[in-house]
Protein backbone atom coordinates (compact mmCIF):
# COMPACT_ATOMS: atom_id res chain seq x y z
CA UNK A 1 0.00 0.00 0.00
CA UNK A 2 2.96 2.40 0.73
CA UNK A 3 4.46 1.95 -2.41
CA UNK A 4 1.71 3.06 -4.61
CA UNK A 5 1.38 6.14 -1.94
CA UNK A 6 4.67 6.60 -3.00
CA UNK A 7 3.70 6.26 -7.22
CA UNK A 8 1.10 8.64 -5.85
CA UNK A 9 3.44 11.26 -4.77
CA UNK A 10 5.55 10.89 -8.16
CA UNK A 11 2.20 11.54 -10.60
CA UNK A 12 1.74 14.33 -8.45
CA UNK A 13 4.87 16.36 -8.55
CA UNK A 14 5.41 15.33 -12.56
CA UNK A 15 1.88 16.10 -13.29
CA UNK A 16 -0.29 18.55 -11.15
CA UNK A 17 2.40 20.16 -9.13
CA UNK A 18 4.42 21.34 -12.06
CA UNK A 19 1.06 22.81 -14.01
CA UNK A 20 0.29 24.39 -10.72
CA UNK A 21 3.68 25.39 -9.18
CA UNK A 22 3.13 29.19 -9.60
CA UNK A 23 -0.21 28.35 -7.19
CA UNK A 24 2.08 26.84 -4.53
CA UNK A 25 4.76 29.19 -4.94
CA UNK A 26 2.25 31.97 -4.59
CA UNK A 27 0.73 30.18 -1.42
CA UNK A 28 3.56 30.41 0.31
CA UNK A 29 5.01 33.84 -0.26
CA UNK A 30 1.58 35.13 -0.07
CA UNK A 31 0.16 32.90 3.03
CA UNK A 32 -2.46 30.68 3.52
CA UNK A 33 -6.30 32.97 2.76
CA UNK A 34 -8.68 30.03 2.89
CA UNK A 35 -12.54 31.28 2.74
CA UNK A 36 -13.88 28.25 4.56
CA UNK A 37 -13.18 25.99 7.48
CA UNK A 38 -14.63 22.42 6.29
CA UNK A 39 -15.42 20.12 9.29
CA UNK A 40 -15.52 17.04 8.28
CA UNK A 41 -15.28 13.32 8.80
CA UNK A 42 -11.99 10.86 9.49
CA UNK A 43 -13.78 8.50 6.95
CA UNK A 44 -11.77 7.58 4.06
CA UNK A 45 -14.39 7.97 1.99
CA UNK A 46 -14.82 11.67 2.13
CA UNK A 47 -12.54 13.72 -0.16
CA UNK A 48 -13.15 17.23 0.30
CA UNK A 49 -11.52 18.61 -2.29
CA UNK A 50 -12.57 16.09 -4.49
CA UNK A 51 -16.04 16.35 -3.59
CA UNK A 52 -15.98 20.33 -3.76
CA UNK A 53 -13.82 20.59 -6.86
CA UNK A 54 -11.61 23.26 -4.60
CA UNK A 55 -7.98 24.56 -4.99
CA UNK A 56 -5.00 24.05 -2.80
CA UNK A 57 -5.56 27.49 -0.31
CA UNK A 58 -8.96 27.26 -0.75
CA UNK A 59 -10.30 25.24 2.60
CA UNK A 60 -8.94 24.91 6.13
CA UNK A 61 -9.85 21.42 6.52
CA UNK A 62 -10.59 19.51 10.15
CA UNK A 63 -11.45 15.70 10.29
CA UNK A 64 -12.50 13.74 12.79
CA UNK A 65 -14.65 10.50 13.51
CA UNK A 66 -17.83 11.65 13.45
CA UNK A 67 -17.42 15.06 12.12
CA UNK A 68 -17.79 16.49 15.56
CA UNK A 69 -17.35 20.25 17.27
CA UNK A 70 -17.18 19.72 21.02
CA UNK A 71 -18.93 22.72 22.98
CA UNK A 72 -17.06 25.27 23.39
CA UNK A 73 -16.67 25.04 27.59
CA UNK A 74 -14.29 27.91 29.91
CA UNK A 75 -11.56 26.59 31.41
CA UNK A 76 -11.89 23.26 29.00
CA UNK A 77 -8.91 21.01 28.08
CA UNK A 78 -7.11 21.91 25.08
CA UNK A 79 -9.58 20.07 22.41
CA UNK A 80 -7.57 19.67 18.24
CA UNK A 81 -11.06 20.59 16.76
CA UNK A 82 -11.73 23.74 19.43
CA UNK A 83 -7.97 24.95 18.16
CA UNK A 84 -8.86 24.69 14.54
CA UNK A 85 -12.21 26.44 14.86
CA UNK A 86 -10.31 29.55 16.84
CA UNK A 87 -7.49 29.98 14.68
CA UNK A 88 -9.80 29.46 11.61
CA UNK A 89 -12.24 32.52 12.76
CA UNK A 90 -9.94 34.48 14.45
CA UNK A 91 -6.39 33.87 12.64
CA UNK A 92 -7.29 32.92 9.35
CA UNK A 93 -10.66 35.25 9.29
CA UNK A 94 -12.68 32.54 6.99
CA UNK A 95 -16.07 33.38 6.00
CA UNK A 96 -17.88 30.14 6.52
CA UNK A 97 -17.82 27.08 8.13
CA UNK A 98 -19.30 23.94 6.87
CA UNK A 99 -20.19 21.05 8.77
CA UNK A 100 -19.94 17.91 6.69
CA UNK A 101 -21.60 14.59 7.29
CA UNK A 102 -22.25 11.83 5.73
CA UNK A 103 -24.30 8.28 4.84
CA UNK A 104 -23.36 5.08 6.43
CA UNK A 105 -21.01 6.98 9.11
CA UNK A 106 -19.25 4.51 11.40
CA UNK A 107 -19.52 6.56 14.43
CA UNK A 108 -22.82 7.56 14.07
CA UNK A 109 -23.74 3.29 13.92
CA UNK A 110 -21.12 3.00 16.96
CA UNK A 111 -23.45 5.45 19.34
CA UNK A 112 -26.02 2.25 19.26
CA UNK A 113 -23.59 -0.71 19.52
CA UNK A 114 -23.99 -1.84 23.09
CA UNK A 115 -20.65 -3.46 23.84
CA UNK A 116 -17.22 -1.65 22.52
CA UNK A 117 -13.51 -3.12 22.68
CA UNK A 118 -11.73 -2.67 25.88
CA UNK A 119 -9.10 -0.56 24.13
CA UNK A 120 -11.40 1.81 22.47
CA UNK A 121 -11.35 4.38 26.17
CA UNK A 122 -10.58 7.31 23.93
CA UNK A 123 -13.14 5.96 21.31
CA UNK A 124 -15.90 5.72 23.59
CA UNK A 125 -15.26 9.23 25.27
CA UNK A 126 -15.41 10.61 21.82
CA UNK A 127 -18.32 9.23 20.86
CA UNK A 128 -19.81 10.06 24.44
CA UNK A 129 -20.74 13.93 22.51
CA UNK A 130 -23.40 11.66 20.25
CA UNK A 131 -25.24 10.27 23.09
CA UNK A 132 -27.49 13.40 23.46
CA UNK A 133 -28.54 13.14 19.56
CA UNK A 134 -28.87 9.16 19.96
CA UNK A 135 -31.19 9.80 23.03
CA UNK A 136 -33.47 12.07 20.85
CA UNK A 137 -33.56 9.91 17.81
CA UNK A 138 -34.67 7.31 19.74
CA UNK A 139 -37.09 8.98 21.35
CA UNK A 140 -38.43 10.82 18.53
CA UNK A 141 -38.74 6.50 16.83
CA UNK A 142 -40.46 5.07 19.87
CA UNK A 143 -37.39 3.27 20.70
CA UNK A 144 -36.57 4.94 24.14
CA UNK A 145 -34.98 1.95 26.19
CA UNK A 146 -31.35 1.12 26.13
CA UNK A 147 -32.14 -2.78 25.28
CA UNK A 148 -33.99 -1.52 22.06
CA UNK A 149 -30.78 0.64 20.80
CA UNK A 150 -30.00 -2.14 18.63
CA UNK A 151 -32.98 -2.77 17.10
CA UNK A 152 -34.53 -1.18 14.49
CA UNK A 153 -37.56 -3.15 13.47
CA UNK A 154 -35.92 -4.48 10.58
CA UNK A 155 -33.19 -3.52 7.89
CA UNK A 156 -35.43 -0.25 6.35
CA UNK A 157 -35.96 1.02 9.61
CA UNK A 158 -32.32 0.80 11.27
CA UNK A 159 -31.40 2.95 7.66
CA UNK A 160 -33.72 5.16 8.44
CA UNK A 161 -32.65 5.85 12.21
CA UNK A 162 -29.16 5.82 11.01
CA UNK A 163 -30.16 8.51 8.17
CA UNK A 164 -31.88 10.54 10.98
CA UNK A 165 -28.64 10.20 13.24
CA UNK A 166 -26.28 11.14 10.84
CA UNK A 167 -28.58 14.64 9.68
CA UNK A 168 -29.06 15.47 13.34
CA UNK A 169 -25.93 14.88 14.44
CA UNK A 170 -24.82 17.62 11.39
CA UNK A 171 -27.57 19.83 13.40
CA UNK A 172 -25.89 19.20 17.08
CA UNK A 173 -22.95 20.41 15.76
CA UNK A 174 -23.93 23.71 13.91
CA UNK A 175 -25.40 24.46 17.73
CA UNK A 176 -21.97 23.61 19.11
CA UNK A 177 -20.22 26.00 16.93
CA UNK A 178 -22.33 28.71 18.44
CA UNK A 179 -20.75 28.22 21.98
CA UNK A 180 -17.78 29.73 20.67
CA UNK A 181 -17.42 33.55 21.40
CA UNK A 182 -15.17 34.60 18.39
CA UNK A 183 -17.79 32.25 16.27
CA UNK A 184 -20.81 33.92 18.07
CA UNK A 185 -19.44 37.39 17.62
CA UNK A 186 -18.68 36.68 13.96
CA UNK A 187 -22.24 35.04 12.92
CA UNK A 188 -23.96 38.24 14.83
CA UNK A 189 -22.20 41.30 12.77
CA UNK A 190 -23.04 38.96 9.44
CA UNK A 191 -19.01 38.45 8.19
CA UNK A 192 -19.20 34.21 9.20
CA UNK A 193 -22.05 31.88 8.41
CA UNK A 194 -22.42 28.28 8.76
CA UNK A 195 -23.65 25.55 6.69
CA UNK A 196 -24.60 22.01 7.45
CA UNK A 197 -24.24 19.68 4.86
CA UNK A 198 -24.91 15.86 4.29
CA UNK A 199 -22.66 13.93 1.63
CA UNK A 200 -25.18 10.52 0.56
CA UNK A 201 -21.66 8.53 -0.52
CA UNK A 202 -23.57 6.47 -3.07
CA UNK A 203 -25.11 8.80 -5.20
CA UNK A 204 -22.29 11.78 -4.67
CA UNK A 205 -25.08 14.02 -3.59
CA UNK A 206 -24.79 16.50 -1.25
CA UNK A 207 -27.93 17.79 0.94
CA UNK A 208 -27.68 21.35 2.86
CA UNK A 209 -29.51 22.07 6.16
CA UNK A 210 -31.98 25.06 6.05
CA UNK A 211 -32.71 26.21 9.52
CA UNK A 212 -36.52 27.70 8.62
CA UNK A 213 -37.37 24.86 7.01
CA UNK A 214 -36.02 22.12 9.13
CA UNK A 215 -35.41 20.33 6.38
CA UNK A 216 -32.24 19.28 4.09
CA UNK A 217 -32.64 19.62 0.43
CA UNK A 218 -29.84 19.07 -2.59
CA UNK A 219 -27.44 21.60 -2.94
CA UNK A 220 -26.98 20.93 -6.66
CA UNK A 221 -29.94 19.09 -8.97
CA UNK A 222 -30.16 20.63 -12.20
CA UNK A 223 -32.98 19.73 -13.69
CA UNK A 224 -34.89 18.09 -11.22
CA UNK A 225 -37.28 19.64 -8.22
CA UNK A 226 -36.12 19.99 -4.83
CA UNK A 227 -37.78 17.75 -2.30
CA UNK A 228 -36.63 18.97 1.46
CA UNK A 229 -36.34 15.89 4.21
CA UNK A 230 -37.40 16.71 7.01
CA UNK A 231 -37.17 15.08 10.22
CA UNK A 232 -38.96 16.37 13.82
CA UNK A 233 -35.58 15.53 15.52
CA UNK A 234 -34.31 18.97 14.32
CA UNK A 235 -36.89 20.78 15.57
CA UNK A 236 -35.90 19.54 18.70
CA UNK A 237 -32.09 19.85 18.33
Amino acid sequence: MVDSLVKGVARFHRSYFRKNRSKFVELVREGQNPDTLFITCADSRIIPHALTQSDPGDLFVMRNVGNMVPPHRPGQECSSTGTGIEYAVSVLGVSAIVVCGHSHCGACAALYQTEHPDELTLTRKWLAQGSRVRDLVLAQRAYGTPSARARFGGHKEREQVMRATEMAMIVQHLANLMTYPAVARRVADGSLSLHGWYYVIERGVVEAYDPEQLAFAPVVRPGLSVRPRTTALLAAS
